[in-house]
């Protein structure tokens, strides 16, 4: 794996934190985020979601709103919202109206090692593809992405991202980057992703601005390219 990181400086968001809901901010407002980045990876409106409580979260999460919180975010209901209080209710309401999307939640006792301790696991499946995804809360509402599909990463949702998914040749990384550079998008960090030699790889940039949609489709035509998912930033809510 190759992975640059370039230095971050701190923002009044990294000093006081984010603004949350609560009771709790690893329990309630970084599990919303964790819901709410998911529904954004997967794009559309899923056709039913399994929801893995590990950890601390496997035996606190009733009490601490955490369903309630996963399934708000999955709704697309930002974590600000006072709504992610009443997740499973509004999502019966939208299933009852014939939306929404069918939820399994389940605590799973034993936290695999070298896991944080309040990890959520999300199998998200809609029509002809699905989601697998490991995040983890990490504290003051703070989340951090650990797996996708099966592919070790390391996302905050603090900055635009960009996930592309690639045949694993030479120079698809300098042509992305280049693409960016050209348009004046600064790149924050890199980093590069394979299960085997010559086979799908994925690369996960993070920029410091916005990405237009046209780059993403740019990028998303070169022949290398199987799909990018272009994750915009939490704090341009």
């Amino acid at each position: 794996m190759h992975q640059t990181i370039a230095q971050k400086q701190l923002s009044l968001f990294d000093i006081l934190g984010p603004v949350m809901i609560g009771p709790s901010s690893s329990h309630t407002a970084g599990v919303a985020r964790i819901g709410y980045l998911a529904r954004r990876l997967f794009g559309t409106q899923p056709d039913s979601v399994t929801v893995q409580f590990y950890g601390s979260l496997a035996a606190t999460w009733l009490g601490h709103g955490s369903g309630d919180a996963i399934v708000a975010g999955l709704m697309g209901i930002p974590p600000e919202d006072e709504q992610l209080r009443d997740g499973r209710k509004l999502l019966e309401k939208a299933l009852a109206e014939g939306s929404g999307f069918h939820i399994t939640i389940e605590a799973m006792p034993k936290l695999p090692t070298g896991w944080h301790p309040n990890t959520v696991s999300l199998i998200i499946s809609g029509s002809h593809k699905q989601l697998r995804l490991r995040a983890s809360s990490i504290g003051g509402g703070s989340i951090q992405i650990d797996e996708i599909n099966g592919y070790m990463v390391a996302l905050s949702g603090m900055l635009d991202a960009l996930l592309v998914v690639h045949r694993d040749e030479i120079g698809v990384i300098a042509i992305v980057s280049h693409i960016l550079a050209a348009n004046h998008i600064n790149i924050a960090a890199t980093s590069s992703h394979r299960k085997e030699k010559g086979d799908e790889a994925l690369l996960v940039i993070e920029v410091d601005n916005p990405i237009p949609q046209s780059i993403v489709d740019q990028i998303s035509n070169l022949p290398p390219v199987f799909s990018v998912i272009h994750l915009p930033s939490l704090e341009q809510l």
